[in-house]
């Protein structure tokens, strides 16, 4: 049974070598900048065209994952998200296009990280933030708040800002500032 991290090696090693744009996002990618979490699966935002998406499904198949191509275009069609699953562990892909002028700037923004043995991409911190406001859910603010903690210093805040501004979420990320700080400010008092 093979680990989220040769999954994750093995998808994005194929999409390096194929030259196929991509960022992984979501809780992967908070992994890289805040606090650790569990997940089960990996999202990432790619773009793929119609003709792309057959190769990288017989890659899905001849590496054991459940991937239909059609299910692949309908949700790219749809501006929706692909699900594909691993045989073996159940962790799931998902996978989406770029539907948006958000999905756009992450993609551009995204960073090269080097993880073991392998590089991938990766959405930025400040990105990561913003849209983790937008999504709003209860683990996605803590998921917030854990990356604006660790990140903190090396962190573009003038970007950041106008990121949750463009995406109305600025009074969120104005609230979950002050939290944070307040309990570091508390922590480097105690």
């Amino acid at each position: 049974m093979r680990s989220m991290n040769e999954i994750l090696k093995l998808v994005c090693t194929f999409l390096n070598e194929e030259k196929v744009v991509y960022v992984v996002v979501r809780g992967l990618a908070v992994l890289f900048y805040g606090i650790p979490r569990t997940t089960m699966d990996i999202d990432i935002i790619i773009k793929m065209n119609m003709g792309e998406i057959k190769r990288f499904v017989e890659f899905l198949k001849e590496n054991d994952f459940f991937a239909d191509e059609e299910d692949i275009k309908a949700a790219f069609e749809e501006k929706s998200h692909a699900t594909i699953e691993d045989k073996s562990t159940m962790v799931r892909l998902d996978i989406k296009g770029i539907y948006s002028e958000n999905d756009r700037i992450t993609l551009e923004r995204r960073g090269k990280v080097s993880f073991a043995d392998f590089v991938f991409y990766v959405a930025s911190p400040e990105d990561l933030i913003a849209n983790k406001l937008l999504f709003g859910s209860e683990q996605d603010v803590k998921d917030a708040e854990g990356i604006y903690a660790r990140q903190f210093e090396n962190m573009d805040m003038a970007y950041l800002e106008e990121r949750c501004e463009r995406l109305e979420v600025y009074e969120e990320f104005l609230t979950m500032k002050k939290g944070v700080e307040r309990r570091m400010k508390e922590f480097l008092v105690s």
